[in-house]
């Protein structure tokens, strides 16, 4: 009789060891996985080169450190830009189950990184000249517009031939003619405004006759005179780009309104590395 009772007894002390087991293993395994996200965004260069920079020794020109806030400030509205993009889509596709909530938390832990490194920025920007942290992301916003656009027209070409290339596969599959699989060269290269090829022409007699031109302006009457038409109209662009950031600007609405919250409680504050 002791015998037939020990063996039930037994196996279930068996079975509720192995589950409490597996229940604390298994609760410690998903706290881990929910400690250590995979981040949103690619690593951070630019934040980087600015906290060297900042520690560097002996100290760098301050000049040089404002140039790599801006870079930094231009990194971060681009993540600010992708936040938008993504966090609508995101929403729609949780909504419908098509993703989890451990997409949706990287998401919402990349948001709140985000705005810390905006906070971060603002009072970086306000050490060197207060009240520029609040007009730092304004002039990052038009270099971050300026360079997409350079990239663009440079880009023209190479776009160009991976649009024929797949044109040409497609007109195999089909059985058509592989001529007819091609972009007219009237897309393949950007020209100029004729007001602003009247003002290089200008520009180069000024340069000619021995009167000093802007560096912009000899930017592309350089690009213009080697026969790289799409150089010239990145350099223009650039340089439009920068009279734009010269002049009074006001913050855009790039950021949402709980990083404009963040980043205007973000006052001036003092750098320890920073010596005089």
């Amino acid at each position: 009789m002791a015998t037939s009772l020990a063996v039930p007894v037994a196996y279930f002390t068996v079975l509720i060891s192995l589950f409490v087991v597996f229940s604390r293993w298994y609760r410690r395994k998903q706290a881990a996985q929910k400690r250590s996200y995979e981040s949103w965004f690619p690593p951070h260069p630019a934040r980087d080169i600015y906290t060297t920079l900042v520690a560097a020794q002996p100290p760098v020109p301050e000049s040089m450190l404002k140039s790599a806030l801006l870079a930094r400030a231009a990194a971060d509205v681009k993540r600010i830009w992708r936040v938008k993009e993504d966090k609508a889509a995101l929403e729609n596709l949780h909504q419908r189950g098509l993703i989890g909530d451990d997409t949706m938390a990287r998401f919402d832990f990349a948001e709140k990184e985000l705005e810390a490194e905006i906070v971060d920025v603002v009072a970086e920007a306000n050490t060197f000249r207060p009240g520029w942290g609040g007009i730092i992301f304004a002039t990052a916003t038009e270099m971050a517009k300026a360079e997409d656009t350079r990239e663009t027209v440079l880009n023209v070409g190479r776009v160009k031939a991976e649009l024929e290339k797949r044109l040409q596969v497609r007109a195999r599959l089909l059985g058509l003619p592989v001529q007819m699989a091609t972009i007219s060269d009237s897309t393949s290269t950007p020209t100029l405004p004729p007001n602003m090829t009247q003002a290089l022409q200008a520009a180069e007699a000024a340069q000619a006759a021995g009167k000093l031109v802007p560096p912009a302006v000899a930017a592309m009457l350089k690009s213009m005179k080697a026969g790289n038409t799409a150089e010239a109209a990145a350099a223009s662009v650039a340089a439009a780009a920068a009279a734009t950031t010269a002049g009074p600007q006001s913050p855009p609405d790039t950021a949402p309104p709980s990083y404009t919250a963040a980043a205007a409680g973000a006052g001036p504050t003092k750098r320890k590395t920073k010596k005089k």
